[in-house]
């Protein structure tokens, strides 16, 4: 594998023809590359952990079928990487055949011409599209019901606490609703004068977790803004209160939010496994026993379900490929093997979005780290749950509105919910009417 630093990208990138003739780093699609008896496959990415499994799961692919053909990883930083793709695919050469899309970034590469290879008609051919928990395994790199990528982290979303602290504060588990936690986390300042949860005023994972868990998102099924609905009123109107009353604090920044978790003054938080495991693992080895997890509450009188799912990242193959169907063979291969995924699980404890990998007792094994809880056995039982999720091209134009019209001064500045996010509604559609016309 190969990692580009900034200035040797940037070279590369302005020499252009002269890189492709190079042939060390472009995309097997460029005339005259990738001439002699084994072909290459160019996979781009933007993080190691990203391809550490997949470097695993190509050796095995290696053994088990014998490609005529070789994949080489290659790591870009995040944006570049993601704009070289955009830039090279509309000039026909020069792009990888296989990359690495994150969910924020999806919805650009749908204006116009879409650039992925549909993936749709093959999982189905394959058997293996029930076999998916789709929510998160292919719905972020979908767009008019048809999947241009596809992502092995099952984004499950859990609510993660300290039980001891819940537990001496005599904070009842689990905690089957929204309005049963508020009294709770009220009660645990009153004790204790320490916060069971936060709310970020710098992002709006909180209020898309908690307003997809009701079946809206960002994006409605034709892919404009769904901002101001009564679902996410009440979600950003609960904050606000919890703020008010007490029971919430808003986020820490930085380091502060790590030394908070730390020492209990916020006693949990809400999020995937990428957050709960991961997060707290590596920036909060020291509290290794302290955690326990379980589903999200729901909301009352609403149509609510345990769970959401939040970002992601997607593998999608380039039509601008020479090698198309080696590149979706791999691909579809590596996320629907049992013991390909399993590598992604022993790496960074993720669990994988291939329903029948859950027969691997490994995956539902107690887990140390959360005082032995059987955490995958959660997740299993909450993610057939997961709402439909929906992207599209404008995507980060009505994730950045949100942000900046809506979840930011709700929460820093209590503007009304109703008002805030019908600013952000109306901010959107504006972006979207300008880059439309």
């Amino acid at each position: 594998m190969n990692t580009l630093d900034r200035r040797t990208f940037l070279k590369q990138s302005a020499v252009g023809a002269a890189a492709v003739a190079g042939g060390l780093y472009l995309g097997g699609c460029a005339p005259g590359y990738n001439t002699g008896a084994t072909r290459t496959l160019n996979f781009w990415a933007f993080s190691e952990t990203r391809t550490a499994w997949q470097e695993q799961a190509w050796e095995l692919y290696k053994r088990e079928k014998r490609p005529d053909f070789n994949i080489e990883f290659l790591i870009l930083p995040y944006s570049q990487m993601h704009d070289k793709i955009m830039i090279t695919a509309q000039a026909g050469s020069g792009g990888p055949d296989i990359a690495d899309i994150e969910i924020g970034q999806f919805g650009r590469f749908t204006k116009g011409d879409i650039i992925f290879e549909e993936l749709t008609p093959r999982l189905q051919q394959m058997g293996m599209l029930d076999k998916l928990y789709r929510g998160s395994a292919l719905d972020p790199w979908s767009f008019n019901g048809r999947a241009y990528g596809i992502g092995n982290e099952l984004n499950t979303v859990l609510l993660s606490y300290k039980w001891q602290a819940w537990e001496a504060a005599g904070i009842q588990t689990p905690i089957n609703d929204w309005s049963d936690f508020a009294e709770s986390a009220r009660a645990y300042k009153e004790k204790t004068g320490k916060y069971l949860i936060d709310f970020p005023f710098t992002d709006s994972g909180s209020f898309f977790n908690m307003t997809l868990q009701q079946g809206v998102g960002f994006l409605g099924r034709e892919g404009r803004p769904t901002l101001n609905t009564p679902e996410g009123v009440r979600s950003l109107s609960y904050q606000q209160d919890a703020l008010r009353d007490g029971g919430a604090i808003r986020r820490p920044a930085g380091q502060s939010y790590n030394a908070a978790l730390q020492s209990g003054d916020i006693a949990s938080l809400v999020g995937p496994a990428w957050n709960f495991s991961g997060f707290v693992q590596q920036n909060l080895p020291d509290t290794a026993g302290q955690w326990h997890l379980q589903a999200m509450p729901v909301w009352e009188a609403s149509e609510s379900v345990p769970t959401s799912t939040q970002g992601g990242t997607g593998v999608t193959v380039l039509t601008t490929s020479q090698f198309v169907e080696e590149a979706l063979d791999f691909v579809l291969w590596e996320h629907t093997t049992t013991e390909a995924v399993m590598f992604d699980f022993l790496e960074r404890q993720v669990w994988p979005t291939f329903r029948p990998a859950f027969e691997d007792p490994r995956l539902t094994a107690p887990i140390p780290f959360f005082d032995n809880q059987r955490v995958g056995e959660l997740i299993q039982q909450v993610s057939p749950e997961i709402p439909t999720q929906y992207n599209g091209p404008f995507y980060p134009e009505t994730s950045a509105a949100l942000l900046r019209e809506g979840v930011t001064p709700a929460i820093l500045e209590f503007v009304p919910a109703e008002q805030a996010l019908a600013a952000a509604q109306t901010e959107a559609e504006k972006i979207i009417e300008f880059e439309s016309a």
